[in-house]
């Protein structure tokens, strides 16, 4: 969850979307929202990984200037 969040939130920053101190308030919001869960298989991870971008995607569109 954090390392797709910061990826969404960094790409988001690097395209002018959001500024550089979002980063982190991004990233945290998506750890807030998402939580932590444990995981049995690779779909699991892929399946957290997805909605942890989409919810990180979603709190970007929230802070765009």
């Amino acid at each position: 969850v954090l390392n797709a969040a910061n990826e969404v939130a960094v790409a988001a920053f690097l395209d002018r979307r959001i500024g550089f101190l979002d980063i982190a308030a991004v990233v945290s919001a998506s750890l807030d929202d998402v939580g932590a869960a444990p995981v049995a298989s690779l779909d699991d991870v892929i399946a957290v990984d997805a909605t942890a971008r989409r919810v990180a995607e979603g709190h970007v569109k929230g802070r765009m200037h």
